[in-house]
């Protein structure tokens, strides 16, 4: 039996799954919503705030080929 650590095993896979850092959320969110999404983001913070699991969500959100929501992704086509 090959050993998994536990930060891969129980990583959030969506922005609903993570605890804390609402702000950071609500904002990012919104951004992929409207099809505003910056070309860099840094994401700072002490070990354990969540840095890497936000940086793997919001890549998963921006590369999305089939979003829930259709208008989004024409406008960022467009873009």
């Amino acid at each position: 039996m090959a050993y998994t650590a536990l930060y891969r095993a129980f990583r959030p896979k969506t922005f609903q799954e993570v605890v804390g850092q609402e702000h950071i959320k609500t904002t990012l969110k919104n951004q992929i919503k409207t099809g505003r999404v910056g070309h860099a983001y840094l994401l700072n913070g002490t070990r354990g705030t969540g840095k890497t699991s936000i940086a793997k969500i919001l890549a998963r959100a921006v590369n999305c080929e089939n979003p829930k929501d259709r208008r989004t992704m024409q406008r960022m086509r467009n873009m």
